[in-house]
């Protein structure tokens, strides 16, 4: 807990996986069992879909985590890219940091890739909400890119349609899973 409370940044994604695997990928594991895994091979992908998740959040809230003083995009990665945290701190959208958004995003991307399959190892009618739930918050990504990556200026979300459209998808199947089961 002390971490949570002293670290307000991450030198490099391997430090900051320690922290994400509490927050978010411990989360993932917590669920299967609710879930109805059809085998023990879920774990893994709903470890990266709760990874995935937290790292969406993290691109989304640049700008808010700023204001608490932390910086959860890796140090090394945002070098790479040209990007320090003065650059962050001026909240001044730059080639530099569109770049580095665009390395984060595609890991999530890929860490959503990567927990697709595990869906199809969990309960029928658990599958329908776990997908929305995938598409929804890992879709913050493609809320990102939509605001042409101003995450200083403009909160990248899902718009209530999409939310509407995904859920009731969703419910739909949910509803035909749960028939096909009776």
């Amino acid at each position: 807990m002390e971490m949570d409370l002293t670290v307000g940044t991450y030198a490099t994604y391997k430090d900051l996986s320690e922290y994400v695997y509490g927050s978010a990928a411990v989360i993932g594991l917590q669920m299967v069992p609710i879930l109805g895994p059809l085998s023990d091979e879920a774990y893994l992908p709903a470890e990266k879909l709760g990874i995935a998740f937290q790292l969406a959040n993290f691109i989304r809230d640049v700008a808010e985590d700023l204001d608490r003083g932390r910086i959860y995009l890796p140090l090394d990665e945002l070098a790479a890219e040209g990007v320090d945290q003065e650059m962050l701190s001026a909240r001044r959208l730059t080639p530099e940091i569109v770049r580095a958004l665009k390395f984060q995003i595609a890991r999530v991307r890929e860490l959503q890739k990567e927990a697709d399959p595990g869906i199809e190892l969990l309960h029928p009618t658990s599958r329908p909400c776990i997908r929305a739930a995938s598409e929804l918050y890992c879709g913050i990504v493609d809320e990102v890119e939509a605001i042409g990556y101003d995450i200083f200026n403009k909160r990248a979300q899902t718009s209530m349609a999409r939310r509407i459209r995904v859920a009731g998808k969703a419910y739909v199947h949910a509803l035909s899973a749960r028939r096909a089961l009776d």
